[in-house]
């Protein structure tokens, strides 16, 4: 993996390097935000997950703890460059305005393959330009990202991306473009996302569902921005978007990603290619400190946190930056820290029940490991089941059930990303003109392959469930004879009527499900944890193995 990190850092300099020429690009070594600035992000879903913006932010303070700057979120799900209202850009009357814009226009428009992409692509250039444009009208400071591309690859989207990369790969030229000759900046996110996920194993995917960023796709849009738009420097000189800086060669890991609840310190392995005299700096929050390293290639260091700085409620998470700085050189690292519960159960079997409204048991669950494989059923009490009269996206507007499962082992588990081994699927169950459980797959690999869905009516409602067993493929069999935990999230939804949906949920977390596989509760299938919480932790950028 440390080559896949190396051969990112090569490639991604390279693209920095390579449009330098670009009025966008004009270096300088001060920070590009200012004390007294308001940022404002615009974009559609991908911006609005507030992931990107929140993580940037995060590591401006981390910088410069006291600089009176504010961020404001101006993401909107749907959205296409076209048909834009200036008022949602400059909502909260920010002067600088960031825009990520393109991927509904690829996606979402009348452009499918085999179409010209030239009628399109300028279209979008045009509206892009009238956007800059009003903006600068109105004085404020414009920043262009590349927009992310959708991952073809995906197994299971309900996205019509096909031939879309292409459409956005010409949008993010025109961008580049429009920087130049609107004379305003312009970050390379799109290259450098791409070249990130080219460094990752196959099943480590940015864009599970082919569209949106998991977490670690979100976390390198961040660095992207903490990177060229030089949070770590200065608040004094002029505003420049700048190139890529020297990045030191240094990975942090976790010792353990499974800390116990009542822990006040996090245990890191430190690795460096040769011996490095470095600073380590964290900071958590209003807590902060610094250190100095004598690194020796591979070094065992504990951070020691303030008392209860650590979340003290399951479903919590908190997130701190690291920096480590060499002679001019630096790398910068995000931990997060995910507090849930341990749902206990012993020789291969794990069972629980979600309460509705009232404290009543509105379902009953059932995990169980058979032979290699892995069956999940779940009871829901229903008098009468409502479905969906929208067929169009997998929960629909009727009776359903969402079923997330963090399958991974080892250092892997809670980690940020939809890897292959994490899984969603919708269960949509209809009872007209016959019983279905309305099986969805959402993402996870092979899922086709190894699942094996079920249900039946109940006297006092409905069952689903989904058996996972068998091969993936022609060479690998599904094994999940040596997991000892699984991630697991549960969400139930009621119907009253179509389109009149109450959702109950295993547990209240402070982040997305959809987003961040670390939220997801702890089954302790064979009953080897005593306590009923615990933490589970992650590093950006990780070391995939």
């Amino acid at each position: 993996m440390e080559n896949h990190n190396m051969r990112f850092r090569a490639v991604a300099l390279g693209v920095a390097i390579s449009i330098l020429s670009s009025a966008s690009f004009a270096g300088g070594s001060g920070c590009f935000i200012k004390d007294g600035d308001k940022v404002g992000f615009f974009g559609d879903s991908i911006t609005e997950a507030k992931v990107y913006g929140q993580i940037t932010e995060l590591v401006f303070r981390h910088f410069h703890p006291d600089a009176k700057v504010s961020f404001v979120n101006n993401g909107g799900g749907g959205r296409q460059l076209a048909g834009t209202k200036i008022d949602d850009v400059i909502k909260g009357d920010p002067n600088v305005v960031t825009i990520m814009m393109g991927m509904n226009d690829a996606i979402n428009a009348s452009w499918v393959r085999g179409m010209p992409l030239e009628p399109k692509i300028a279209e979008y250039k045009a509206n892009l330009v009238k956007l800059v444009r009003d903006l600068k009208g109105k004085g404020k400071e414009v920043v262009i990202f590349t927009p992310t591309l959708t991952g073809e690859d995906a197994e299971m989207s309900c996205f019509r991306i096909e031939g879309t990369r292409l459409l956005l790969e010409a949008m993010g030229k025109a961008c580049e473009e429009v920087a130049k000759e609107e004379s305003v900046h312009c970050v390379p996110v799109q290259s450098e996302f791409e070249n990130y996920q080219d460094s990752l194993p196959r099943f480590a995917q940015l864009r599970p569902d082919g569209v949106h960023p998991c977490a670690r796709g979100q976390y390198q849009i961040a660095r992207s921005l903490w990177t060229h738009l030089n949070l770590a420097g200065p608040l004094e000189g002029a505003r420049a978007v700048s190139p890529a800086p020297k990045i030191l060669d240094v990975n942090i890991s976790l010792v353990s990603n499974m800390i116990p609840a009542d822990a006040d310190s996090l245990a890191f392995s430190i690795t460096t290619p040769k011996p490095t005299a470095a600073k380590l700096t964290w900071s958590l929050g209003q807590a902060r400190g610094s250190e100095s390293l004598n690194l020796t290639g591979k070094d065992a260091w504990t951070l020691k946190l303030p008392k209860d700085s650590l979340p003290q409620a399951d479903g919590k998470a908190v997130s701190l930056v690291m920096d480590i700085e060499s002679q001019g050189a630096r790398q910068i690292f995000i931990v997060d820290v995910f507090r849930k519960m341990v749902l206990h159960g012993k020789d291969g079997t794990a069972s629980g029940t979600i309460a509705d409204a009232n404290g009543a048991q509105l379902c009953s669950y059932l995990f169980k490991k058979e032979d290699k494989g892995l069956i999940f059923e779940a009871s829901v009490k229903k008098k009468e089941i409502v479905q969906s009269t929208n067929a169009q996206w997998p929960w629909g507007n009727g009776d359903a059930l969402t079923l997330y499962m963090d399958l991974r082992k080892g250092a892997s588990l809670g980690g940020l990303g939809f890897d292959g081994d994490v899984y969603q699927v919708w269960f949509k169950p209809q009872n007209k003109p016959y019983f279905s459980p309305g099986f969805h797959p959402w993402s996870g690999k092979h899922m086709m392959n190894i699942a094996n869905s079920f249900g039946e009516k109940t006297a006092d409602g409905y069952k689903v469930g989904v058996q996972l067993s068998g091969y993936a493929n022609l060479h690998d069999r599904f094994d999940m004879s040596d997991r000892d935990f699984i991630g697991f999230d549960l969400s139930v939804i009621t119907a009253e009527a179509a389109g009149k949906q109450n959702w109950f949920n295993l547990q209240k977390t402070d982040r997305q499900n959809f987003i961040y596989p670390g939220v997801m509760a702890l089954i302790d299938i064979n009953g080897k944890l005593k306590a009923d919480s615990i933490f589970t932790a992650s590093v950006f950028p990780d070391i995939i193995k």
